[in-house]
């Protein structure tokens, strides 16, 4: 289990939450596993929606603006409890991988970040159902963790010896940028098969060196903008401004961004 900073009550909150919604994950999966269906929905983008994903992001909601009264929320289900005072806002994803969590596949995650005056301050990224749970997770200034345990970005130089996962290939497939991320592909090393937030996590221990996603929600990706920072890599969107509300994410090592950053130009 993770150890945060017991001083550092942002952290220790998110961390919580996290924990929290992941046992509604996991609770869901056994009641799956008794053929207990679950309702699943589309929303307007055609992504799949269930309970869960509610049940897990009401819970977060509860236990953040709890603690903290006066910061705004921006969830993915609910959309923004905005309080127009402050300057910091909690970003979350309740249940990051609907579908591989319908599909019995352990990458999904529950994703919170805590942004002040635009920049990601925490990050929280927590995987259930990944053996006995992975938590990874940084504070601004204070490092990134995996239970515990700092972690850092690998030292990867050369593009051709990266190994790196992307998303939005079949979107964008008409489009320049969809030609130059598969060309990018084609420049690096080996191409993981998965892009979610457990990308993330590799990338911010060091397993991956790039991770592109040109179809990113701030709630997708502000929780791993901040990790990967904090790990010692540099995040931004594909037109290299850092931002997580670019509609994009690039992350990735540091040393490789540049370059990367230049292929989708």
């Amino acid at each position: 289990m993770p150890e945060p900073d017991k001083k550092n009550k942002d952290l220790e909150t998110a961390i919580r939450a996290a924990l929290e919604a992941g046992r509604i994950q996991l609770d869901a999966i056994k009641s799956m596993s008794t053929s207990t269906p679950l309702n699943i929905e589309k929303k307007e983008d055609l992504s799949p929606v269930t309970d869960i994903d509610k049940q897990c992001e009401e819970r977060i909601k509860n236990i953040i603006l709890k603690k903290f009264p006066n910061d705004s929320f921006l969830g993915e289900e609910s959309g923004e409890t905005n309080n127009p005072a402050g300057a910091r806002r909690w970003i979350v994803d309740p249940l990051d991988g609907t579908r591989p969590f319908i599909r019995g596949i352990p990458t999904h995650s529950v994703l919170i970040a805590l942004e002040e005056d635009g920049v990601p301050a925490v990050g929280v990224i927590h995987l259930p159902a990944m053996g006995m749970g992975i938590t990874c997770y940084a504070t601004r200034g204070g490092g990134a963790y995996i239970d515990g345990k700092r972690i850092g970005v690998s030292r990867t130089s050369r593009l051709s010896d990266a190994m790196g996962s992307v998303l939005g290939v079949t979107e964008y497939a008409d489009d320049p940028i969809g030609r130059s991320l598969i060309g990018l592909t084609r420049a690096w090393d080996y191409a993981y098969g998965f892009m979610d937030a457990y990308s993330y996590v590799l990338l911010a221990s060091g397993k991956l060196d790039v991770c592109v996603n040109l179809l990113d929600k701030p709630w997708d990706c502000a929780a791993a903008a901040c990790i990967v920072t904090e790990a010692g890599g540099r995040f931004s969107d594909a037109c290299g401004e850092a931002t997580v509300h670019g509609g994009s994410i690039v992350l990735t090592n540091g040393i490789l961004h540049d370059e990367v950053l230049g292929m989708l130009r």
